[in-house]
């Protein structure tokens, strides 16, 4: 028995990521996803059988292991493997992604806690924290200016963004106070993430909120299901999450060999 590893891309193993993505206990958002999009991606191959794959970012991260069922006996073999001879320095791991955690944890030096993961918990928004006089908009072209100087840059990839249709602006009394975005998921296909920045001067007035509020509704209306994630130690975004019925039982963990 000879364990390979061949270069590939998704296209190659589509089989191999719905059945990752139906493996997991909670969704990642599209900040996971973009790295796992942008990893060179490689098949796993006992002898000439493919059982599995996993992905490498910026040549050191890993950001995927997945192995089928009936070779999972193999599990930390392969995963030592990969770690020798891709010199792989540290990992990023949802702690929804119980198969790729446990090997993760097998042998670690530290290990950081990057993010948190929300759902929707679907829950009755009271009547007095919802702001019925902010309306959202896509943005357009024209807006690209102002969305740069009233989101002080937040938004990576803004031209692009704004072309695949995936920037709201958020208005109240014909005044910019926030934008929005969703990012309809390349791997978990069912869901789309959401975010949003409230304009400095419009902050902790429910902006926040509200603009998420709407974005589901956007996400729902378009047949999918909305999750989001922020950064672990932002706990004014937290906050707002869950004050617009998210909540999160998922981490994004970082782990260093």
């Amino acid at each position: 028995m000879k364990i390979n590893f061949v270069p590939c891309d998704f296209l190659d193993i589509e089989e191999f990521v719905d059945e990752y993505e139906a493996s997991l206990a909670s969704p990642i958002d599209s900040f996971l996803e973009d790295h796992v999009m942008e990893s060179q991606c490689f098949a796993i191959a006992m002898d000439t059988v493919y059982i599995g794959y996993f992905s490498v970012y910026d040549k050191e991260l890993l950001t995927q292991f997945y192995v089928r069922k009936p070779y999972r006996s193999l599990g930390q073999e392969i995963f030592f493997k990969i770690k020798r001879m891709k010199n792989i320095r540290c990992a990023f791991v949802s702690t929804g992604d119980e198969f790729f955690l446990s090997h993760a944890l097998d042998e670690y030096r530290t290990m950081e806690k990057q993010a948190y993961f929300f759902q929707d918990a679907k829950d009755l928004i009271k009547e007095g924290k919802i702001d019925q006089t902010i309306h959202i908009r896509l943005a357009e072209e024209r807006d690209m200016e102002e969305v740069v100087e009233k989101s002080e840059g937040f938004y990576d990839n803004l031209e692009e963004s704004i072309w695949n249709q995936e920037i709201y602006i958020a208005e109240k009394s014909n005044r910019i106070v926030g934008f929005g975005i969703i990012e309809n998921g390349s791997i978990m296909r069912n869901y789309a993430s959401i975010g949003m920045y409230t304009v400095a001067e419009f902050r902790q007035q429910g902006i926040g909120r509200n603009i998420l509020l709407m974005l589901k509704e956007i996400v729902y209306s378009n047949g999918m299901k909305p999750i989001a994630g922020c950064w672990y130690y932002n706990h004014e975004s937290k906050k707002t999450l869950e004050s617009a019925g998210m909540y999160t039982d998922t981490r994004l963990l970082k782990i260093h060999y």
